[in-house]
């Protein structure tokens, strides 16, 4: 570890996060990897892959607990996650501090993911004793009832960009409805989800409901075809979807996932600017970019295209961009340098393909030269647009095109195989509804972007995923329901033989 990063963290008040980072994780019995922070590369700890004979036991054991834990009073299930959110809150400190060692966000958006997690477990506690089945019309004689049952064993796999969040968001509902878990961390923040799960346990969940499994790939594979795992909860990249859903096919297993987005920002020449400005900004740069749902593409109407770019740019070219634990900072680290070697490279074709830099393409001065930083970059887009349009960058890029009208602006929005969310600007409520009808995507905001609600489904259409997580629709997607008929006047039954 280097010498400034331990010393920050010493003077932090974080002993336990310090002696958890400084350590080795040894519970995979497999090959070890060395995890570091993104500010500056300095090693956190070794981790060790989950061996599949631990995956295999793994899910033995949480296949053991999950019945007596869907036997559990549903208003005892939501104690236990809201005894867990209040934890997460009187641990926010500790939590942060280690989101943005292991991530290199901003301690100021790490605290963000710490309060979004509680709040996660939070709607799960809520949501455990209201989910309902339901009954139907009687029809004569006969009685129709639908219940719902828990899933059974769910592989929740997280990507590394709020690992916190994507834990309670997955794991908070799948536990309320009677479910066991088995998270698999990220590979490139793995120390998160460990700790996530020691606190669901400290709040008094039963042993082997949830269960943290490291690793690559390979180990999530494993997990999502294991014949014993009933369903499989992942988020993160396309390409990794589409293995997870092969995986997971053989056994016919229920599925969700939120990939991957490319998604349009629709800003009208009568919308407030002001509002539009720093909305547009934050919906791309906030997490250095790394949001599914990141507004990555900027639509302008053409007769205020040119002040309205302009503004951005100078908004962009504002970001102070810095360690993360810095204060100061507004913009921290990719997740690796070679990520953000990536990304250059993804600047470097489409500016080869006819994009034009209109502010970063390159890594900003004078931070640590082994940090995984990248400036704010926008890009503005010929009519003949570049390959970097229509791929997820998972970095602050912003593209920007001018449009001609709303007609434009909905095909130039929808000419993406992906189509999680949107957003647009206009003073135009009429003019804001169609464009959200028309629009191809599983969430869309009018006049606000990147703010998500709890209570609101959200999930993608396209190569954006399957299915659709929070809200109730989220919640029950962590059921089975099971149609019950009941004959109450069998005697007077006609015989079919």
């Amino acid at each position: 570890m280097s010498t400034n990063l331990a010393a920050h963290i010493a003077t932090a008040a974080l002993p336990a996060a310090h002696s958890f980072v400084s350590g080795t994780l040894r519970h995979g019995g497999g090959r070890e990897f060395t995890t570091g922070h993104p500010g500056d590369g300095s090693p956190l700890a070794v981790v060790q892959e989950a061996t599949p004979e631990l995956v295999d036991l793994a899910v033995r054991e949480a296949a053991a607990a999950q019945p007596a834990w869907a036997a559990t009073s549903p208003h005892q299930r939501a104690r236990v996650l809201r005894a867990a959110a209040d934890l997460v809150e009187a641990q926010s400190v500790r939590l942060a501090h280690l989101v943005t060692l292991d991530n290199g966000k901003t301690l100021a958006e790490a605290h963000g993911e710490v309060a979004v997690a509680a709040a996660h477990l939070r709607a799960a506690a809520g949501w455990a004793a209201t989910l309902e089945g339901s009954t139907l019309p009687m029809d004569g004689g006969t009685l129709r009832m639908v219940f719902r049952e828990p899933v059974g064993v769910v592989a929740a796999i997280i990507p590394f960009n709020t690992t916190l969040v994507f834990a309670a968001q997955k794991a908070g509902p799948a536990l309320a409805a009677g479910n066991a878990v088995l998270l698999k961390a990220p590979e490139l923040s793995p120390l998160a989800a460990p700790v996530f799960a020691g606190l669901l346990t400290e709040a008094g969940l039963p042993a082997g409901l949830l269960q943290v499994l490291q690793g690559t790939g390979d180990t999530g594979r494993r997990l999502a075809g294991h014949p014993a795992v009933t369903m499989v909860s992942f988020t993160g990249s396309t390409a990794v979807g589409r293995q997870v859903m092969r995986s997971a096919a053989d056994g016919m297993k229920r599925v969700l996932l939120e990939l991957g987005g490319k998604s349009a920002n629709i800003v009208y020449a009568d919308a407030d600017l002001d509002a539009a400005l720093h909305a547009t900004v934050g919906g791309i740069f906030r997490n250095a970019g790394q949001r599914c749902f990141s507004g990555s593409r900027l639509l302008v109407e053409e007769p205020i295209a040119e002040e309205f770019t302009a503004r951005v740019v100078e908004l962009a070219r504002s970001i102070r961009v810095g360690p993360p634990f810095d204060p100061g900072s507004q913009l921290g680290t990719l997740i690796s340098a070679a990520e953000a070697e990536r990304v250059h490279v993804m600047v470097e074709e489409a500016v080869g393909q006819g994009a034009k830099v209109l502010t970063g393409g390159d890594r900003p001065p004078g931070l640590h030269p082994d940090g995984a930083f990248y400036a704010p970059t926008v890009l503005e887009i010929p009519g003949s647009p570049p390959d970097i349009v229509y791929q997820e960058v998972f970095g602050p890029v912003l593209t920007v095109q001018r449009f001609g009208g709303a007609e434009q602006a909905v095909a130039l929005a929808n000419d993406s195989p992906f189509g999680l969310v949107g957003g647009c600007w206009t003073r135009d409520l009429d003019r804001a509804l169609t464009t959200a009808r028309q629009v191809r995507s599983g969430y869309f905001w009018i006049n606000s972007y990147g703010a998500l609600a709890l209570d609101a489904p959200i999930g993608g259409v396209g190569l954006s995923g399957v299915g659709r997580e929070l809200g109730r629709v989220g919640h029950e997607a962590y059921t089975e329901t099971k149609s019950v008929i009941i004959d109450t006047a069998s005697a007077a039954a006609p015989r079919w033989f």
